[in-house]
């Protein structure tokens, strides 16, 4: 054990303010900013607003979209694995090749 006999200074505390992220504010903010840029005869920064909210809608109808079709191939593949073990003798057989 050390004996001080000066002060030591305390150590510095975590200084840590989080940052959250609100996308429906953000969306908020965007069409406002495009409602005010068309407002003042910005049509530039106006139609880079509308492509870009119609590159998301798409983007997002698109992921909806592929996520039903591969659920569904997941939903068949395994329908199709469970026919082949419960109603087929493919399996014993290939136990009994095994065993040999």
């Amino acid at each position: 054990m050390n004996i001080v006999f000066f002060k030591r200074p305390k150590p510095r505390s975590f200084n840590y303010r989080p940052i959250y992220y609100d996308p429906v504010k953000e969306e908020a903010e965007e069409r406002k900013k495009a409602r005010n840029s068309t407002r003042e005869g910005d049509l530039k920064e106006h139609m880079r607003a509308e492509i870009r909210r119609k590159w998301g809608v798409e983007r997002s109808q698109a992921g909806i979209k592929s996520h039903m079709v591969r659920s569904f191939i997941y939903i068949i593949f395994a329908i199709f694995i469970i026919y082949i073990l419960f109603f087929t003798d493919i399996v014993t057989k290939m136990v009994s090749l095994f065993l040999r």
